[in-house]
């Protein structure tokens, strides 16, 4: 009597291939940002599923230990990928949330004369010429007392004018190098917009290293009549607030 020879076992090879194929999808969707967040749980299943189709075909079940490897190695190196997104936007996270505390204001001067606090939230800060407004970034800036505009060259001028002119200084109190030529600094006068004097130092373009001062001249054509001189300073572009110094002239 012949022994009787048992059907052959089909190979359980399911989940090692399911890992294969889950661990591809999770490397490819890694690199792309935002999208790539659904790489995350194909990564973990990936894994998962490589790992037991790798047991599988040890003990005998399974003969596609190859492919359950790959897969195993694929979900792993995906799933790096998104830890190291994680961290790159963790990063440019914080970076914008430092720009962004630095587009505010902080005032560190004397009360403006008449007991007028410039320190309220809501309200514009004002300053009398001579104060010091300095920003939550770090930057500072000092409005000179005004005087009248001294010309370089007869073209700076229409003949029978009235021109004003203040000095600027500016401190960089950030941790990177400051440039005033981006600073946006207006006037208006007697409750009108002035037109800037453009004298050489207009176009002063100069880099101030951190904790470096420096001090530039701004000229404005001005109204005939004594009137009260406001002049407007922002950092940048992008700050929320602007301060302004004024007082008669």
């Amino acid at each position: 009597m012949s022994a009787v020879v048992p059907p052959p076992t089909t190979p359980k090879n399911g989940l090692g291939t399911a890992g294969f194929v889950l661990g591809l999808l999770a490397l490819l969707f890694s690199f792309i940002p935002f999208i790539g967040v659904i790489a995350w749980p194909l990564g973990i299943l990936g894994l998962v599923f490589g790992v037991i189709g790798i047991i599988r075909a040890r003990n005998g079940e399974a003969n596609n230990q190859g492919m359950a490897i790959t897969g195993t190695v694929l979900a792993g190196i995906g799933l790096l990928i998104c830890v190291a997104w994680v961290g790159i936007v963790g990063t440019a996270a914080n970076e914008a949330a430092k720009q962004s505390e630095s587009l505010g204001v902080e005032a560190q001067h004397s009360p403006v004369p008449g007991g007028i606090s410039a320190d309220a939230s809501d309200a514009p800060i004002e300053l009398g010429f001579g104060q010091t407004h300095t920003w939550k970034g770090g930057e500072s800036v000092q409005v000179s007392e005004p005087r009248k505009f001294k010309k370089s060259n007869p073209y700076e001028l229409p003949s029978g004018a009235r021109a004003v002119e203040v000095d600027l200084t500016i401190t960089n109190g950030t941790d990177d190098e400051i440039n005033p030529v981006t600073w946006d600094i207006t006037a208006t006068h007697d409750g009108r917009a002035t037109q800037p004097v453009y004298s050489d130092d207009i176009f002063a373009n100069a880099q101030i290293p951190p904790g470096g001062t420096l001090t530039i001249t701004r000229g404005f054509q001005i109204t005939s009549d004594s009137g009260e001189l406001r002049i407007s300073v922002q950092p940048n572009f992008f700050a929320t607030d602007t301060v302004y110094f004024h007082g008669p002239f």
